[in-house]
């Protein structure tokens, strides 16, 4: 199991970007802001276990649904002196995208599909996200849509006292990953300092879960999110 700690990674991002802030000249333009919204995962797919804990290696699940979850979360960032419609984003934001209650089947790596073997209990599950986005926005006065792409690390952890696995044990695992965050928005200005903004993020990322719970999955995920942001 990796053992990255959500907290430092994310802070240590935080003080990059605002080490990079304050090396710029006053010309430079940078903001923080507060941001909060709904995110809509799809489902963990692609499953496939790792060990016994899923029953073997090579053992493949179908997919387990995501349920709907708040997302709160803030940023900092900054655009270039010179370049004003270019500018870098650090962004940490959790949502808790719970695995429902389902029924499931199991394919063995014969072939061998078991359909519908019994109703998947649900299970509490976690999502820190710390992303780094390069953004490209129409610099306008009032009015600013923008886009933006980059890496993020995800650290993802579920658990829960009924979750029963094919190895008869309750369900705690956790991982860390690499993936990426992708977003559309546009950011109104209600004073020169003071603006709000709403945006629409997509996550993707890819776990492989230890613990006694032995599988690996991807995970992806839509997400509407609004903010008030301060510019400096």
């Amino acid at each position: 199991m990796r053992t990255l700690s959500s907290r430092k990674w994310a802070f240590a991002m935080l003080l990059a970007c605002i080490g990079i802030l304050i090396s710029n000249t006053a010309r430079s333009e940078f903001y923080v802001a507060g941001q909060g919204g709904v995110s809509f995962p799809g489902s963990f797919s692609h499953i496939e276990g790792i060990g016994p804990g899923f029953g073997g290696s090579g053992y493949k699940s179908s997919n387990l649904n995501l349920a709907t979850s708040p997302l709160y979360g803030a940023k900092v960032g900054y655009f270039l002196p010179r370049l004003n419609w270019l500018g870098f984003e650090g962004e940490y934001f959790y949502t808790n995208p719970h695995i429902e209650q389902q029924p499931f089947s199991v394919t063995t790596p014969s072939g061998q599909t078991f359909n519908r073997i019994g109703e998947k209990p649900g299970a509490h599950t976690s999502m820190s996200v710390a992303a780094l986005n390069v953004i490209v926005r129409y610099p306008g006065k009032r009015f600013q849509p923008y886009i933006g792409i980059g890496p993020a690390m995800y650290w993802a952890s579920i658990s829960g006292s009924e979750i029963i696995l094919l190895n008869g044990k309750p369900l705690s695992a956790s991982d860390s990953s690499l993936g990426f965050n992708a977003l559309v928005g546009s950011r109104f200005f209600l004073t020169k300092q003071l603006a709000i903004f709403a945006e629409y993020k997509y996550n993707k990322a890819s776990f492989t879960f230890e613990g006694n719970a032995q599988f690996k999955a991807d995970y992806s995920a839509n997400n509407i999110v609004a903010g008030l942001s301060v510019h400096f």
